[in-house]
């Protein structure tokens, strides 16, 4: 039977299909249009493009005057994270803050599409007299553990493993150390403030809603600068969110799966399609996301917070989350801010579609720079 999902043009051919490119680069399956259906876009910023070449991009540092020291310390359970540590020359305890990449398996810069965010993120930072701590994921790169499989809480006692690592060294400030997060590290860094506890949090693009609900807003929000009617973006935004209420449901995931099951085979999606989205949502990493709320944790943390956003981010809804998140931070220093004409990597852009990331040569606003790095310097 036909797929009741709409095939859009969200998902441009590629005569090379590869699966660590982002999903706006993959050729459309069903499979994969089922998935993006369902919302499996969702925050996914995928790592490096092993098959792409690119030059450099204008803001890629090319010296680089600070200390600069490659490290290994322990993360979650067995699991050994290597990265980079960039500090001042000058002596003294440094205010430290550790990088905390989006979904999917990244390297130590969230490299992607030719671009090196956490790369200009921290020569920026480290030159203005901060001390940086950027890692790259378990199971990627040079980390050891396994990315599959892993959850929320995984990669929060990831970023809780950074933290005390930092705390260890007699460079680094330890009641100054605080966590960045971008797109779904807006998740990790507030559950690993449970964990231990940074002095301040800075997200960017980071969601304040649940998970399911963001994946409602994107699909739509994709869907209707792609072009498609309004009508399918009603029927799509429904079907998900009767998918959501089964998810939602507190009862053991095999019967999740189940009811999961019978919904989309109800509505004609084929066996190989229904496999997929099946193991996405009641796989580990999907059914924790399914049923977490991370209001619990922003409300919970005391200390400053700065969100900002981008007025044309897609995958991450200023609209919806920036006002929701000023609801939960508790601090009077805390700040959310929304850029202009910025999409999801904080580039300025015309439409905000993931396609334009890579045809765009700045990787971050310098405006976004000069904030975060100002906000910081007035704690």
């Amino acid at each position: 039977m036909k797929s009741i999902f709409p095939n859009s043009a969200v998902l441009t051919a590629d005569p090379k299909p590869n699966e660590r490119r982002p999903w706006w680069q993959k050729k459309p399956t069903p499979t994969l249009v089922m998935y993006l259906a369902f919302g499996g876009a969702v925050l996914l910023l995928s790592a490096c493009i092993a098959d792409f070449e690119f030059s450099p991009r204008p803001q890629d540092p090319v010296e680089r005057p600070y200390k600069i020291e490659t490290v290994q310390f322990a993360g979650g359970a067995g699991v050994s994270l290597a990265g980079e540590l960039t500090m001042p020359e000058t002596d003294g305890a440094h205010k430290a803050i550790i990088l905390i990449s989006g979904s999917g398996p990244q390297d130590r810069n969230e490299a992607l599409e030719g671009h090196s965010p956490f790369l200009v993120l921290s020569d920026h930072l480290t030159r203005s007299g901060y001390a940086v701590l950027r890692y790259d994921d378990r199971g990627f790169g040079e980390s050891t553990g396994s990315f599959e499989g892993a959850t929320l809480n995984d990669f929060a006692e990831d970023a809780a493993g950074a933290f005390r690592f930092l705390k260890s060294r007699q460079e680094i400030d330890p009641a100054a150390i605080g966590f960045l997060g971008h797109s779904e590290g807006g998740y990790i860094a507030p559950a690993a403030a449970r964990l231990v506890e940074p002095a301040f949090m800075v997200f960017t693009a980071g969601p304040a809603r649940p998970f399911l609900d963001v994946m409602a807003t994107q699909t739509a929000d994709i869907m209707r600068a792609q072009g498609n009617d309004e009508a399918s973006i009603a029927q799509t935004v429904t079907q998900l969110n009767e998918a959501k209420a089964i998810l939602a449901k507190p009862v053991p995931v095999g019967e999740v799966r189940k009811n999961l099951d019978t919904y989309l085979m109800a509505r004609g999606v084929e066996a190989d399609d229904r496999q997929g989205l099946l193991d996405f949502y009641t796989g580990p990493w999907g059914f924790v996301y399914a049923t977490y709320d991370p209001a619990i944790a922003l409300r919970a943390y005391s200390n400053p917070v700065l969100a900002l956003f981008g007025e044309k981010d897609l995958q991450v809804s200023p609209k919806e989350e920036a006002p929701v998140m000023r609801g939960l931070l508790q601090h009077p220093k805390s700040r959310v801010e929304v850029f202009a004409g910025l999409n999801h990597l904080f580039q300025p852009t015309e439409t905000g579609l993931p396609s334009e990331y890579g045809d765009i040569e700045t990787t971050i606003s310098p405006n976004v720079l000069s904030r975060i790095s100002g906000w910081l310097s007035a704690l």
